[in-house]
């Protein structure tokens, strides 16, 4: 009976993370995606929680059927989680015409977040909330203690969240999709609610007294010998402030996680299962220790409380410490598995999850014995098991709800995740000997010393921002979240990179980066999103500039995202707009933008620009306005929350507040997505819109949607290419003529369509695209295979056309625009080689020479020879080779050649080596800076300088008998004078 009991809370545990993700998920879409909406729910959820312990607490203890009662409560969750369901998918329609009210009032929307919240979650959290007190109240009363069983009861129910963490984020919502996914919970629920229902109507009523230890344990000591009353109270407030710390420590530890995890749908189910594991090992262990008369309801029990609030802070201080260490422990890790693997993906996720079981299992761990050692003090003193447990969950809930909000939003705006993390330790500790001080026989000195020593540590901490610092912000600031790309901490100082912003925003890591000499990044938790080089600014100005130019009069533009703002910047050069919305859900976006003013044009300064922060695709769903052109650059679909942005749901939501006439427009990257992924993209998207258009970029695709013929006008588009800020911005990528513009034009309705045929189509419920996405990630090629796939359904764009009314006219414009159907698709065969790393290939190679000859103005084609002439030079090239004659140990001739290597870091720096290729060995690295196109000849100039002053310092080593000096003197010679006229890189300490 008692393991069929504690089955049925494992599954019950496992049932409601599966409705806190779905519900997350589901209140998201209508709440927006924002980490204030997102806290916003969870409070909810959490709030209900605790009310429903205290409720229920009290309610179990005057009851003689515990498991009868746990049975409706469950059968309750089972029926108010459905009905929730429902109102969940009413909410759109009721949500939206309120927050129009003030749509970009942040007090109001919060009104209504929390209002709606309440309606949908408040009657199943709250029986949530009741469940532990009640089944505690009901193995109490079969003779189990208290202190014993409320360790397992505990430690059983959060593995049932592991479980149900494991199952959601790994397969029930891939499966299933979301709707689905809740009905089985429910099901369980239901069939967890019968089950105890049946048992217990077949239990006899006991009305016997409570069993506060079991038959193992020593009866509980005198008042006077065991905790005091004060220590009894003292504990209630601690498991409150254990709860705040907890889900403190697990918001931060989560955000500096996915600098090196990742922000995929399966990272943040490791490092939630994490965490919760080390809860339920941690439970468990105490049940261990007390079997073992370790923890006793009496003083000691006190003591053992206080010592798990020590703990956590101690650990959780080691814990932040040794996140000095995380960008390096991970790319050792995913070096090493990665490699290892199988599959590159199952690799990620290995290392992904010991690296969240490594930093967060520990402090988790005594995280897990603090709420069972809570109640084991409480049973040596109060027979109302029930009320009990009701009153130390009510507590602990309520300070994870505040510990979650107030660290999410006040201490990391105030303070940045590092001195948050300290902060919360000082709490803990001091806590923790508050506690242990209540049993002393003059505790108020030793509060007030406590409270004294907290405050001048709190104090100190938020006053003096460098002291106690153990991070190293440029390295957060400069780490890539990719094994290829950063493999040491001297790469990055190697690279001498400058950092020109970092900011641990509320809802994201942010930071931009400069390489000396080399291409300017914008960083988000660990993943380069954007950049100046050539290929990301190609894209970015598209996307601004393709719907503006399409459009014949834009004067109304919604942009979401922020990122460099260059496509904002590009939008902003258009003399049309007249008012220009940027939807951004992270503030600390916009300091990323204006580090790249001189790409944007300082839009940011804009008179017509107006900034919304907001979820944009929440801001969409609730606004009144119309656009004429609203464009998306998003994050990449793998990103957690990103694939609701390549939704039908999304796309319907755009074409809804497009203007007739209107114009969407959608980013889709060709890397780290499959075929099948990418014609996921282009059914969802064509499903939505009447006519679509797809511009292929270098690196990535761009969707046009309208629900009008999209019609070009050749002659108007050359004319306003003429506009200075337009022409110029567009020049550098080969766009800038209504002839290049045009030119690198994909497809249209038809072909769309037909590519897309062989996708899923992608929606809020079933989030295909979120959950086949990942596995692509750092996959090499699959852009080559991409442009394979999309030439084959390539269409001429002469049907977009506008008509001309001069037959011989169409005639040649029709021609032209079928030959340039076959020349694109023979370029498109260069394109995928050049993408896959073959751009030397005899493919590619061959491919150019024909294209060079036939069709040299061809805008892709110069695209891409330039870029095979700038990575050609980012290779290490041979320079010169210096012979030197030498006298070996042996005495017999030899030689030693050096070799002058030089090797183009970016467009402005480049790196000079001596090499001894035969020694393999270094004997000296310069950079030098300048010009792109006056480096080749500075190279050279300084070359020739080095090598005629090491030949000099040859000359002057003695020659022996033989006529050559030693070759021992010769080496160290060079050496010396290499030292002197190149010099060595400074050796840098690894972290």
């Amino acid at each position: 009976m008692r393991a069929l009991v504690f089955l049925l809370f494992l599954l019950s545990g496992a049932a409601a993370l599966v409705y806190q993700v779905a519900w997350v998920r589901s209140l998201g879409l209508v709440f927006g995606a924002s980490h204030l909406a997102v806290t916003t729910v969870l409070a909810v959820f959490m709030g209900g929680q605790a009310l429903g312990s205290r409720i229920f607490g009290g309610r179990a203890d005057r009851t003689d059927r515990p498991l009868f009662l746990y049975g409706l409560l469950e059968l309750g969750i089972a029926a108010s989680a459905l009905a929730s369901l429902g109102l969940i998918h009413a909410f759109p329609w009721l949500y939206g015409p309120l927050a129009r009210v003030a749509e970009t009032n942040a007090p109001w929307l919060t009104f209504l977040r929390v209002t709606f919240a309440v309606l949908a979650l408040a009657i199943p959290t709250t029986l949530m909330g009741g469940t532990l007190p009640v089944l505690t109240r009901y193995v109490v009363r079969r003779g189990e203690g208290l202190g014993n069983q409320l360790s397992f009861l505990y430690a059983f129910n959060t593995f049932g969240a592991v479980v149900g963490t494991v199952l959601a984020g790994f397969v029930l919502l891939k499966a299933l999709g979301v709707t689905t996914t809740f009905v089985f919970a429910a099901v369980v629920s239901a069939g967890v609610g019968v089950a105890s229902v049946l048992l217990g109507r077949k239990a006899a009523p006991d009305a016997g007294p409570v069993a506060t230890s079991s038959p193992r344990e020593a009866p509980a000591r005198p008042e006077g010998e065991g905790a005091s009353a004060l220590a009894r109270k003292l504990t209630v407030l601690g498991i409150g402030v254990s709860g705040f710390c907890a889900l403190g420590y697990e918001v931060l530890w989560t955000r500096m996680l996915t600098l090196v995890v990742g922000t995929s749908v399966y990272s943040f189910t490791i490092m939630l299962a994490a965490f919760l594991a080390g809860i339920g090992i941690g439970s468990h262990a105490f049940a261990l220790l007390r079997a073992a008369r370790w923890a006793r309801p009496s003083r000691g029990g006190v003591l053992i409380f206080a010592g798990t609030q020590v703990a956590i802070g101690a650990s959780a201080l080691g814990v932040t410490v040794l996140m000095r260490h995380l960008p390096w422990t991970s790319n050792q890790l995913q070096v090493l598995l990665v490699g290892a693997a199988e599959a590159e993906f199952s690799g990620r996720l290995l290392a992904s999850a010991l690296i969240a079981f490594v930093f967060m299992f520990v402090p988790a761990f005594f995280m897990g014995m603090a709420f069972p050692a809570a109640g084991a003090i409480w049973a040596s003193a109060d027979d109302e098991t029930g009320g009990t447990v009701g009153r130390l969950l009510s507590s602990n809930t309520i300070g994870a709800i505040l510990g979650s909000t107030v660290s999410g939003f006040a201490l990391v705006y105030l303070f940045g995740i590092e001195r948050s993390l300290q902060m919360l330790v000082v709490l803990n500790v001091a806590m923790g000997l508050a506690v242990a001080a209540a049993l002393v026989t003059a505790p108020r000195k030793a509060f007030t010393a406590i409270a004294t020593a907290a405050a001048v540590l709190l104090v100190a901490r938020g006053a003096l921002p460098d002291w106690g610092r153990a991070w190293d912000r440029d390295f957060f600031a400069a780490f890539q979240n990719n094994a290829r790309t950063l493999d040491t901490p001297e790469t990055i100082k190697r690279k001498n990179i400058d950092v020109l912003y970092y900011h641990e925003g509320v809802n994201e890591i942010v930071s931009v980066i400069r390489p000396k000499g080399s291409v300017q990044t914008f960083i988000v938790n660990g993943r380069p999103e954007a950049s100046t080089y050539s290929g990301d600014v190609q894209v970015q100005r598209t996307l601004g500039h393709l719907p503006m130019l399409l459009h014949p009069d834009p004067k109304r533009v919604f942009v979401l995202g922020t990122g460099t703002a260059m496509t904002l910047g590009a939008v902003g050069s258009h003399p049309e707009a007249e008012r220009i919305v940027l939807g951004e859900i992270e503030p600390a976006m916009l300091g990323v933008a204006r580090t790249f003013s001189a790409w944007n044009g300082g839009v940011l300064d804009d008179p017509r620009l107006h900034v919304v922060f907001n979820d944009g695709r929440n801001f969409l769903s609730t606004t009144r306005e119309k656009f004429d052109v609203i464009t998306a650059d998003p994050i990449h679909p793998w990103s957690g929350g990103a694939g609701y942005i390549y939704t039908r749901e999304f796309f319907g939501s755009v074409s809804d507040r497009l203007a007739p006439g209107g114009i969407a427009c959608q980013w889709l990257p060709m890397y780290e997505l499959t075929v099948k992924d990418v014609q996921t993209v282009l059914r969802t998207f064509a499903d939505s819109f009447e006519h679509v258009v797809v511009w292929l970029t270098y690196y990535d695709a761009v969707l046009i949607g309208s629900q009008s013929p999209i019609v070009i006008d050749e002659a108007a588009l050359a004319r306003r290419l003429q506009t200075p800020k337009i022409h110029d911005a567009l020049a550098p990528i080969h766009m800038a003529s209504a002839e290049d513009f045009l030119s690198f034009f994909l497809m249209g309705t038809e072909g769309a369509r037909a590519f897309g045929a062989g996708g899923a189509l992608n929606t809020d419920d079933n989030l295909a695209l979120e959950f086949s996405a990942p596995a692509s990630q750092g996959k090499p090629g699959l852009d080559g295979d991409n442009v394979r796939a999309l030439s084959q359904h390539r269409e001429s764009l002469y049907g977009l056309l506008a008509p001309s009314g001069d037959p011989a006219t169409e005639t040649a414009r029709k021609a032209r625009w079928d030959r340039h159907v076959e020349t694109s698709r023979l370029f498109d065969q260069a394109h995928a080689e050049f993408l896959q790393g073959r751009r030397r290939g005899p493919l590619a190679t061959r491919i150019l020479e024909i294209l060079s000859v036939r069709e040299p103005t061809f805008a892709p084609l110069r695209y891409a020879l330039d870029e095979r002439a700038f990575w050609d030079r980012t290779e290490p090239a041979l320079v010169l080779d210096v012979p030197f004659q030498v006298r070996t140990a042996s005495g017999e001739q030899g030689s030693l050649r050096l070799s002058a290597v030089r090797q183009f870091l970016g467009r402005e720096r480049v790196l000079v080596s001596i090499v001894d290729n035969r020694r393999r060995e270094i004997y000296g690295q310069r950079y030098l800076d300048g010009p792109y196109e006056e480096l080749d000849a500075q190279v050279s100039s300084y070359i020739s300088e080095t090598v005629g002053a090491l030949r000099a310092a040859a000359a002057r080593v003695q020659p022996g008998a033989a006529g050559a000096p030693s070759e021992a003197e010769l080496v160290d010679a060079l050496k010396q004078e290499a030292s002197s006229r190149v010099g060595h890189l400074p050796e840098v300490a690894a972290r």
